[in-house]
């Protein structure tokens, strides 16, 4: 898909860590087809309505936006091949200052070695995957692969796999939860937060009565895997996976089995497609997720998605408030670096010392490890075949 840009420099090679004279470009790469598209297009809206906000500039600079397509037309999946394109076109224009993106962790995977090498700021309304920032329970040589210049570039707004286990440990024991069978879906992006909610659990002092990674592929027959959780007596599963045909179907084969279990899943599986199709079982489904009410965050959200609602219509949720802190906080670092704001290493300088930043999101800072402080994460019910706010969990 071709790029959309206001105001952006041309594409060039550059190794530079200074983006070239006074007008700067800002780089989005989103998945704006398929299933992820709604929530991305609100994502880009919100940058954009920031960006607009400021009046297109930062400070003594002038700031222009493109906004890319990591998504295959085809499959309306993530594309490693456009993602791996989009970071190099971002990384090659002299005056790229910062990349937005991606969504999803996987995508992250492959643009943050790209965007590390160029010595460009990353940051990700989303991407909540461990290994990114930490080496607990990630994969081999993790986070290191991602940073082969040796230096942190990369920062999140929503807070990670860690703040989501917390907040599946705190959930069940608000559940009354005194065992739980912890699955994943061999998804290597999944796999650590399995991981972690186990230990959370056994922290909290639930039991873990097992723990299985299990191919969950369409038209898989689960009846072995299931009765091997039966026979433990656990009183909730929490799965790690995608919403995939395959884990609609050991979802309701888990609820067939026993109507009285608690299933809890992780946000990857807050998906229209996932919800739909669960039948009975979605009673007794709990789904973590970062996007809270709009009442659970500061009156200053509601201004915004009230802006949100002039300029693009609709009716936008939280991720446009991802969206709209995401260029927010660069355009914020941007301005922090003073005269200095067209230095890559002065920007990512200054969005690692954001400390107590009052935002649409709530009041954060950013971790030397690029983590996000903000202290809540959401459940999700689901009712009709769809996902409802249930209640907002603090992490912090």
């Amino acid at each position: 898909m071709a790029p959309t840009a206001a105001g952006c420099g041309g594409v060039s090679a550059s190794g530079a860590s200074e983006a070239t004279g006074s007008q700067l470009a800002i780089y989005s790469s989103l998945p704006l087809q398929g299933p992820s598209a709604p929530i991305a297009q609100e994502v880009v809206n919100g940058e954009r309505l920031a960006l607009a906000d400021a009046g297109g500039r930062a400070g003594r600079f002038r700031v222009g936006y493109v906004s890319l397509d990591d998504s295959n037309p085809a499959s309306g999946k993530f594309d490693p091949g456009l993602t791996a394109t989009n970071a190099k076109m971002a990384a090659q224009d002299a005056s790229t200052i910062a990349y937005l993106g991606e969504y999803s962790s996987a995508a992250t995977a492959v643009s943050l070695p790209l965007m590390n090498a160029a010595g460009i700021l990353q940051v990700s309304p989303a991407s909540p995957y461990v290994g990114l920032t930490s080496s607990l329970d990630a994969g081999q040589y993790e986070p290191q692969r991602f940073y082969p210049s040796g230096r942190r570039t990369f920062g999140r707004l929503q807070p990670g796999d860690p703040a989501q286990a917390a907040a599946q440990a705190v959930l069940m024991r608000a559940l009354g939860v005194r065992s739980v069978y912890v699955v994943d879906d061999q998804n290597p992006f999944e796999i650590p937060l399995a991981a972690i909610v186990r230990g959370d659990a056994e922290r909290a002092g639930i039991r873990v009565a097992g723990r299985d990674s299990v191919a969950i592929a369409a038209g898989a027959v689960f009846s072995g895997e299931v009765e091997k959780i039966a026979r433990t007596g656990a009183q909730a599963v929490f799965f790690a996976g995608g919403p995939s045909a395959g884990a609609i179907a050991f979802w309701r084969a888990l609820h067939a089995a026993d109507p009285k279990l608690l299933l809890l899943g992780s946000s990857a599986m807050l998906s229209k497609s996932f919800t739909a199709a669960l039948g009975a079982a979605e009673a007794s489904t709990y789904l973590t997720t970062p996007a809270l009410a709009v009442g659970d965050y500061p009156p200053a959200a509601a201004r915004m998605l009230s802006d949100y609602r002039r300029h693009f219509g609709g009716d936008p949720g939280p991720y446009a408030l991802y969206g709209y802190e995401a260029m927010s906080v660069v355009l914020a670092a941007i301005r922090r670096a003073g005269a200095h704001g067209n230095d890559r290493v002065a920007v990512i300088d200054s969005f690692f010392a954001t400390r107590d930043r009052a935002s649409v999101l709530g009041s954060y800072s950013i971790e030397a490890d690029g983590e996000t402080t903000l202290p809540r994460y959401g459940v999700d019910r689901v009712q009709g075949g769809r996902a409802v706010f249930d209640r907002a969990i603090d992490v912090g």
